[in-house]
């Protein structure tokens, strides 16, 4: 795979993980999980091992700035769902003690 459409997929996996951010912070959490399937998709076409050029400076640079994005969108998206997981934990734990 050429670096270039490398890297046309961690740009497209940003814009996406931008976009799941929103949905988050939206509470619309059907728009996250479409969004989120959407981006495996993406993820699933990165070469993990490949033979691939090694990446120029400024491609690398650009691949370390998508990186650093989408961890910290996830964090951010962790942080707003950490108080449903907890919820839902709680209703879980409450119908077990029902049965």
């Amino acid at each position: 795979m050429p670096n270039s459409d490398m890297l046309s997929l961690y740009e497209a996996v940003t814009e996406i993980s931008q976009q799941m951010l929103q949905a988050a912070r939206q509470k619309d959490w059907d728009g996250y999980g479409k969004l989120e399937i959407l981006c495996q998709g993406y993820i699933h076409q990165i070469p993990v091992h490949g033979e691939q050029a090694p990446l120029t400076s400024e491609a690398l640079e650009r691949k370390i700035a998508c990186l650093k994005t989408i961890l910290s969108n996830d964090k951010e998206i962790m942080d707003l769902m950490q108080p449903w997981m907890l919820r839902l934990t709680d209703i879980m734990n409450g119908q077990s003690f029902k049965k």
